[in-house]
């Protein structure tokens, strides 16, 4: 079975004589380990382009790779330079590119999307993922001040409400009774 690389190719619009827009993230045949190319061999090659964010297999075969650029720029250059041509700093291998997208999550029963690890992940074009925007010092006071507060247990969980407590049993708000926060 092949290993999931969570990226596919990307979806063709409506003028199919258009080709793909370019994407940071290419997939790249004929180059891996099981052909005699070292990740860090693709890194150094494709690096000549643009940085290179990331190095993965795109399969268990071991002769293809994904590569990740920081910008589409980077990928688009490396496209034009490498696709069907013989790549001196890979043993002279003739290498077949083609863009790649992130592959989108399927919903999952019970409606939870699995977790993005980056603003590509959610797939909404303009949308910038801020990573390690609170301080570990920052991070350990919220969940001790989370953690000093009462708990309501339900059902299979525990909540906790800022601002307007939320009766469960009658589904209402109970108005003029602000929970107090301790941050």
């Amino acid at each position: 079975m092949a290993a999931k690389s969570g990226y596919t190719r990307p979806r063709q619009l409506a003028d199919d004589s258009a080709p793909p827009a370019p994407s940071a993230v290419l997939y790249v045949a004929n180059c891996g380990p099981a052909v005699g190319v070292t990740d860090s061999d693709v890194r150094a090659a494709f690096g000549a382009f643009g940085e290179v964010t990331g190095v993965q297999p795109a399969d268990d075969s071991g002769a293809r790779v994904i590569v990740r650029f920081h910008e589409p720029a980077a990928a688009e250059a490396a496209m034009a330079a490498l696709h069907g041509r013989p790549c001196d700093r890979l043993a002279g291998r003739v290498l077949h590119i083609r863009y790649s997208v992130p592959v989108k999550p399927k919903a999952r029963a019970g409606g939870s999307l699995p977790v993005a690890v980056s603003a590509a992940d959610l797939g909404v074009p303009g949308i910038y993922m801020v990573e390690e925007f609170v301080t570990d010092v920052e991070e350990q006071e919220l969940l001790a001040a989370v953690d000093s507060r009462p708990w309501k247990s339900l059902a299979k969980r525990r909540v906790q409400h800022y601002g307007y407590e939320f009766l469960y049993e009658v589904s209402l708000i109970l108005q003029g009774t602000l929970i107090q926060s301790s941050f």
